[in-house]
């Protein structure tokens, strides 16, 4: 089974500092570096496309169809999932849903919620998910050892049945099961970090496991360089340098070795090509877990 290859493409200081800073012309151009990238190896990736970014690059949301790449929908304006009402959520990703078909002509099918912060909000985002026209989601995170993640949601895809009798599939992160723990290794700072040995076994391990991998990263991430040219009114603190950025330049001869090792496909393609595990939420579940 194949490494699922997801990029969420956003801005680093919006999406990470605050989300009323405006967006920097280099997170477009760090999303066109990589749409080059992906060109020289030939391989399509899933796009999470959040709403801000697609008002200010809209061409660059039309490449990423046109070459082939799926475009699906990170919301609007990077605001965690567990820190907005039911009807704020649903008016987020209806938004980011009709922007970006609107730009690419084309059902957008998936979402991914900002930092995979669905995980302490319960289930009623994925009510919602279902009935805005969602075929899949990507924003659990099944390991207790990240942030925002959800310890006992199933490591590998599955078919969820929702209170309401609607369904979705959700594709989470990828975790590795070791020595009794469920570790985190998606992508992102993990791969940031990691060395290319480790990050080849937890990949190669993780697939014998769960049969998928689904990868994250970020265009920020292929760009060693970028907390060099923001304005030095955003008073980036050497820690925030040194978490936010460590690694970075090592980061895309890791990711050219990840595709040199596996086979890689699409959230789309994989979830239109295989039946999954079902999962089926009860009410009782569902309002425990939304409380």
């Amino acid at each position: 089974m194949p490494v699922v290859l997801s990029v969420d493409v956003e801005d680093w200081a919006q999406s990470t500092l605050g989300t009323d800073l405006p967006l920097y012309p280099r997170a477009g151009r760090n999303t066109e570096y990589l749409l080059d990238l992906m060109a020289e190896q030939g391989r399509q990736m899933t796009c999470f496309v959040l709403g801000r970014f697609a008002e200010m690059f809209p061409d660059t949301v039309r490449r990423i169809a046109r070459e082939g790449h799926e475009v699906a929908s990170h919301g609007f304006g990077h605001i965690n999932i567990y820190k907005q009402t039911p009807d704020a959520f649903r008016e987020d990703v209806r938004r980011s849903k009709a922007q970006l078909e609107d730009l690419i002509g084309q059902a957008v099918l998936g979402y991914r919620g900002p930092n995979f912060s669905l995980g302490p909000a319960g289930d009623w985002p994925l009510e919602i998910l279902a009935a805005e026209g969602f075929v899949y989601d990507s924003s659990i995170f099944p390991s207790p050892t990240y942030r925002h993640g959800r310890a006992h949601w199933p490591a590998h895809p599955v078919r969820v049945t929702l209170p309401s009798g609607r369904r979705l599939v959700e594709l989470p992160a990828a975790t590795l099961r070791l020595f009794g723990r469920v570790l985190p290794v998606s992508g992102g700072g993990y791969h940031r970090l990691l060395p290319w040995p480790l990050i080849r076994w937890s990949v190669a391990r993780s697939l014998a496991a769960n049969r998928v991998f689904t990868l994250y990263c970020h265009p920020y991430e292929f760009d060693p360089d970028e907390f060099d040219h923001l304005p030095a009114e955003l008073g980036l603190s050497w820690k925030i340098r040194l978490h936010q950025g460590l690694g970075r330049r090592g980061f895309e001869s890791k990711f050219r070795k990840l595709m040199a090792s596996f086979e890689t496909t699409t959230a789309r393609a994989l979830i239109e090509r295989e039946l999954w595990p079902e999962h089926v939420l009860g009410a009782a579940e569902s309002s425990s877990a939304a409380g």
